[in-house]
């Protein structure tokens, strides 16, 4: 494949992006009330938008994706070829959901779909059987387990960036931090493949950043902020570190998505004590319990944008530490998140 570690070929192809994308969302907006792909106020009862919105932002990811792809020829590299498909249908099921409104179960099954269909193409964690694990195991078992940490990876990101997709400019802008501190130990690894497709990534989460941000004038919906969260894990798993392997370095990614990691764990949690179902949509997530603290719409979107990048420094940081203080280090930054998780949970009803 071409060589993206240059930084004029990276800005090259980011302002690309940025342009395809614009161009999309452009036409995307207009088409949608034409195809009825439109949120609707009042839909359901945790939505506050008081117009019409269109809920194109997953068409103008995938579509920029695929343009991209095409343009500069990469569809011949198995890698990227399989996060493009993969994602491609992710994006199908949640603009299906975006119509439909579906069953979770048949939410379920498109993400374990698209999960395997990424596994085929060679794309997994390695977790067990490397010669960093704790314990050594038979390799058939080792494999197998590291398939089923890979499904469970990817399903469970899609789903807190989809959680998180709570409030105007969130997902978008923890996707644009997200995408950027990976560009940025990309090409420190010299991984071309993870570096065109955060640059991608990158032009196309800053577009929808601008047009997500309150007042909005698009939603991501259900195709855009699962395709996101699938497509993110699905970078996290390709990530190697120059020294040592995922089986000693894996902390890295969750403190890169730890916002809406630990979203989605307050979120179910919290609806398991109180017991509601976990996947019916309500006021319960950290945007809303910040706002209800006394935090304006913008403050709050803009803590949990500040956390994300204050824990993204820190995983950058643990890349280069030695790896008991790294693990140090993550462990009193769980400390903290399990600390943050019952001041906003205990006068939750």
């Amino acid at each position: 494949m071409h060589h993206f570690s240059q930084i004029d070929h990276i800005f090259l192809l980011l302002l690309i992006s940025i342009v395809i994308a614009s161009t999309l969302a452009w036409i995307s907006i207009r088409m949608a009330p034409m195809i009825e792909l439109m949120d609707v106020p009042g839909s359901a009862g945790h939505k506050s938008h008081h117009d019409s919105m269109p809920v194109v932002g997953g068409i103008v990811l995938l579509d920029t994706l695929i343009l991209i792809v095409i343009i500069f020829g990469q569809w011949t590299d198995n890698t990227i070829l399989g996060i493009l498909v993969s994602s491609i249908v992710i994006g199908l099921f949640g603009l299906w959901d975006d119509y439909k409104d579906l069953k979770v179960e048949l939410k379920l099954l498109g993400q374990i779909l698209g999960a395997m269909i990424l596994i085929s193409f060679g794309v997994h964690v390695n977790f067990f059987g490397s010669p960093e694990f704790l314990i050594q195991i038979d390799m058939e078992l080792a494999h197998w387990l590291n398939i089923l940490v890979t499904i469970l990876w990817l399903v469970t990101l899609t789903n807190a960036f989809n959680f998180i997709d709570s409030f105007d400019g969130i997902a978008a802008g923890l996707t644009t931090l997200s995408s950027t501190f990976f560009l940025i130990i990309s090409i420190g690894t010299g991984q071309q493949s993870i570096i065109f497709l955060c640059t991608i990534m990158l032009g196309t989460s800053t577009t929808l950043y601008y047009l997500n941000s309150h007042p909005a004038k698009l939603f991501l919906g259900d195709s855009g902020s699962q395709s996101i969260g699938f497509f993110l894990a699905a970078i996290a798993i390709l990530y190697q570190p120059l020294e040592g392997n995922q089986a000693s370095t894996w902390f890295i990614p969750v403190l890169i998505f730890s916002v809406p990691l630990f979203d989605l764990c307050l979120v179910v949690a919290s609806r398991l004590r109180r017991g509601k179902k976990i996947h019916k949509a309500s006021r319960d997530h950290t945007y809303h319990r910040l706002e209800d603290s006394g935090f304006s719409m913008t403050r709050a979107v803009l803590i949990m944008h500040g956390i994300a990048l204050l824990l993204s420094m820190v995983g950058y940081l643990c890349i280069n530490l030695p790896y008991i203080i790294a693990n140090v280090v993550f462990g009193l930054v769980l400390l903290l998140g399990i600390l943050a998780f019952f001041e906003l949970d205990k006068n939750y009803h």
